[in-house]
């Protein structure tokens, strides 16, 4: 039996909730070129949009935090 033989078999088994988490992450693992063009399009309109000391104050923010894990969470 192959691999994708293998996969098949235990897909058939799967509840439609958990075939349906199994297809979104197999179209992430392999994006369409419109996917791509719509992610690179809401990146386009969002980058950049915190400007002056409020992209400032953001990143330090950030910078500070990005290293630390809250115990609380």
């Amino acid at each position: 039996m192959t691999t994708l033989e293998s996969i098949v078999r235990d897909l058939r088994d799967l509840p439609a909730p958990k075939l349906v988490e199994v297809s979104n992450y197999i179209h992430q693992l392999h994006p369409s070129a419109e996917s791509t063009e719509r992610r690179r399009a809401a990146l386009r309109a969002t980058a950049g949009c915190m400007k002056g000391a409020a992209g400032e104050d953001f990143e330090r923010a950030v910078r500070e935090s990005a290293d630390r894990v809250d115990a609380d969470e």
